[in-house]
C-alpha cells in the first residue's frame, strides 16, 4: 500500500493506490478529464497490464516488484518550447534516486536511465495544451526495482545492481522527493539554464566516442548537445556536420 507524502511540496501530496490497472497513464488522463486532480496527484499501481512506453512500445514489469506509477502536473509557468525541461527533470530526478545507489547511473536521450549501461527505467510523458499554455502534463514512470529476471538481456534493476532487496513503499518516497525537488526547481522559473547543463553532464555519450546506427549503417561519434526543443545533436564521423535527430531518427549501437 502506498501513502501519500509529507516530505515534498508538490508530488505526492496525494497518491491513489490501484492494486491493478491497465496503464496508470490512462487513469490519470481520466481523473485530469473528469477535473478532479490536484497538482502532484500520482496514481501508482501493483500491476499494470498494458503499460505503454515511447512511440508504441510497451513497457513491462513484473506484478509486486516494481514502482510503476504516474504523475499529474500542471505547468502552465512553461511555454511551450520549454516542454522538453519537463522531460529533462523527470529524467535527473530519477539519476538522482538511483545514483544514490548506483554510482554509474546515466540518462540515455530522451528519458531514458541506465545502471552500468542497462536499462532500468522507462518514462512516457503525455503533454496536453490549451492554446498556446499547458493543460496538464502526465509523468508515466516505471522503475525496476526488485524484479530478478528480464527476457531482455539489456534490462536491470535496482536488486540486480546491488544484490540487495528494497521495500517498495520506502523507495517509492525516496523517489518522489528527488522528483519533486527538481520540480520545484522548475517552477521557480530561474533555473532552465542550470537544468540543462545538468542534463547534459549525465547523459550518455555526451562529449564521449559512442556507436550510432545511422542510414542502415553502424557509425561512431559523440553528442555534443540537446537543443531547446530536445533534439539530439550528434556530430557522427561519417558526417561532415553536426546533425540533429528526434526521437526514433538514429538509434544507439550497445557494444
Amino acid at each position: 500500500m502506498y501513502n501519500s507524502t509529507q516530505d515534498t511540496l508538490i508530488i505526492g501530496k496525494k497518491v491513489i493506490y490501484l492494486p491493478t490497472c491497465h496503464s496508470t497513464n490512462d487513469i490519470a488522463a481520466e481523473i485530469v478529464h473528469a477535473g478532479l486532480f490536484e497538482e502532484g496527484t500520482v496514481v501508482i499501481t501493483d500491476n499494470q497490464v498494458k503499460g505503454r512506453g515511447q512511440r508504441g512500445t510497451v513497457w513491462n514489469a513484473n506484478a509486486g516488484e516494481n514502482l510503476t506509477f504516474s504523475v499529474i502536473l500542471k505547468p502552465a509557468f512553461l511555454r511551450i518550447q520549454d516542454q522538453f525541461l519537463i522531460s529533462q527533470i523527470t529524467a535527473l530526478g530519477i539519476r538522482a534516486y538511483l545514483g544514490s545507489y548506483v554510482p554509474d547511473t546515466k540518462v540515455k536521450w530522451p528519458n531514458d536511465i541506465y545502471m552500468n549501461n542497462h536499462k532500468a527505467v522507462g518514462v512516457l510523458i503525455e503533454n496536453s495544451l490549451q492554446g498556446a499554455r499547458y493543460a496538464h502534463s502526465i509523468v508515466g514512470i516505471g522503475v525496476n526495482i526488485n524484479q530478478p529476471r528480464f527476457e531482455n538481456s539489456h534490462a536491470t534493476s535496482l536488486r540486480r545492481e546491488t544484490g540487495s532487496s528494497f521495500v517498495l513503499a520506502e523507495e517509492f518516497h525516496k523517489l518522489l522527493k528527488c522528483l519533486d525537488a527538481y520540480y520545484v526547481r522548475l517552477r521557480s522559473g530561474n533555473q532552465h539554464d542550470a537544468i540543462r547543463a545538468e542534463y547534459l553532464g549525465h547523459l550518455y555519450g555526451y562529449q564521449q566516442n559512442v556507436k550510432f546506427l545511422y542510414k542502415g549503417n553502424i557509425t561512431s561519434g559523440s553528442v555534443t548537445n540537446v537543443t531547446e526543443l530536445g533534439k539530439l545533436r550528434v556530430k557522427l564521423a561519417t558526417e561532415p556536420e553536426e546533425l540533429e535527430f528526434g526521437l526514433k531518427e538514429i538509434e544507439w549501437v550497445r557494444d
